[in-house]
């Protein structure tokens, strides 16, 4: 395997990859960090950042500093900056999973301010909050929202998104309106987001957007012919924000787009290979040899789509 690229890296960001291991994991050779944070800045901030003058960042993902080849924690890195952020939790670590006693003084810190929380996590360590919060109801102030990412990759834990979403209601007053999912990966410096915080539709009803720069079709598996709107297929993606490197990727994603442009993700393709950042949570719940049965209630089970390594 030859890699193939464009002048020197700035950075090299890597998937989380499978059971496989680490030489299975793919690689997106990134020429300039100020170009991702250029074309995920005005995204985030206005699905994620809407009618917060101030507030308190809390992360349960992973730091820049302890993941640098992680295209998600560089861009919490990114958030965790912006002029309106007052504090930053950084409350999950490789290795040891979800810090309940930081993520709780946090919280406590942020009520007593009065300040809104920016809480940014994968859907699998959100579970792992909930579950080490148990019956505590730990509420977060008003306007709180969170951005969830990432959805159920592993084959043992999976959760349906909206008995995700009612549990983080209960345990932490986030309507699921202020609940906003990330659609994004390792290989693209563009995300999409399915509603802005505070506006969010049921979660049947939400379709991605991402930025004008970004065109996507559904392909037909058969012959990748590109298929009308309201027809599911593979998700293709062109990303015009991916300079040096390859814009134009196809996903094993199972979606369809929109007569307005937008994306309706549908899973993952039948067979496709299980990636995305939920894997690193997973994988410390699996170092700890305690089973699916330990941390999720009987809840549907729903193939979410790819997302990228935290």
């Amino acid at each position: 395997e030859v890699p193939i690229v464009a002048g020197s890296a700035e950075v090299v960001f890597r998937t989380s990859g499978t059971t496989g291991g680490a030489g299975r994991r793919g690689e997106h050779h990134v020429a300039s960090l100020e170009l991702y944070r250029a074309a995920a800045k005005n995204n985030y901030r206005c699905h994620l950042f809407g009618g917060a003058a101030v507030l308190d960042v809390i992360s349960l993902v992973p730091s820049p500093a302890s993941v640098p080849d992680s295209s998600l924690a560089t861009m919490a890195g990114f958030i965790s900056r912006e002029p309106e952020v007052a504090r930053t939790t950084w409350a999950f670590h490789p290795g040891r999973g979800v810090d309940i006693d930081a993520f709780r003084d946090a919280a406590a810190a942020a009520v007593a301010d009065r300040r809104p929380i920016l809480l940014l996590s994968t859907a699998f360590a959100l579970v792992q909050l909930l579950d080490g919060l148990g019956r505590e109801r730990s509420r977060l102030p008003e306007g709180s929202r969170i951005m969830e990412t990432g959805g159920f990759k592993g084959r043992a834990i999976e959760m349906d998104q909206a008995a995700l979403y009612g549990r983080l209601e209960r345990a932490l007053g986030v309507p699921g309106s202020h609940i906003v999912n990330e659609y994004g990966m390792t290989e693209m410096l563009s995300q999409a987001y399915d509603c802005v915080a505070g506006e969010g539709r049921r979660t049947g009803e939400r379709v991605h957007r991402f930025p004008p720069w970004v065109r996507t079709r559904a392909l037909d598996p058969a012959d990748l012919a590109a298929l009308p709107p309201g027809r599911p297929g593979l998700l293709a993606h062109f990303d015009l924000a991916n300079a040096a490197s390859v814009c134009h990727l196809l996903t094993e994603d199972y979606g369809h787009t929109t007569e307005d442009g937008g994306v309706r993700l549908l899973g993952r393709a039948p067979g496709a290979e299980l990636r995305g950042c939920s894997l690193v949570a997973e994988s410390f719940l699996r170092a700890l040899g305690r089973g699916a049965e330990a941390w999720l209630p009987a809840v549907s089970a729903r193939v979410a789509p790819r997302a990228r390594t935290p």
